[in-house]
């Protein structure tokens, strides 16, 4: 019994360790200085990110955007009204049906949700080309 809860307690432990706020923010500042691409190829007509106001992935999507110097035109689609809502509405549709948030265009390809290691093959790709 002493070593099941000593092993639970461990394992409890074990998670705090990784989920270190100061090891992850480390973590996140020197790969985000590893970006490659030029951060002046695109122009805010290049990137569009359609978002939820309080939606967390978005904000992350759009954090991590702006720490690569990426301009983009972003549009929060539950602040919308009428018909403006109802064609942005159509035409995310038509890349996620879904319609679950973040959408971002970047030039031709279509990302849904945020995935920030897709997001910047992305950005890399589009930048070569």
């Amino acid at each position: 019994m002493y070593k099941y809860i000593k092993d639970l307690f461990q394992s409890f432990f074990d998670v705090k360790k990784s989920e270190d706020p100061a090891a992850s923010i480390g973590k996140d500042t020197a790969q985000e200085e590893q970006v490659t691409f030029d951060k002046e190829s695109f122009d805010s007509e290049d990137v569009r990110v359609y978002a939820l106001s309080t939606c967390i992935h978005c904000k992350n999507a759009k954090r991590y955007l702006d720490k690569c110097g990426v301009k983009y035109n972003c549009v929060y689609v539950d602040e919308l009204t009428g018909g403006d809502r109802k064609e942005i509405v159509q035409e995310i549709k038509e890349h996620n049906p879904s319609l679950s948030f973040p959408v971002i265009m970047i030039k031709e390809t279509v990302l849904v949700g945020y995935n920030k290691d897709e997001l910047a093959a992305v950005l890399e790709k589009e930048w070569k080309e």
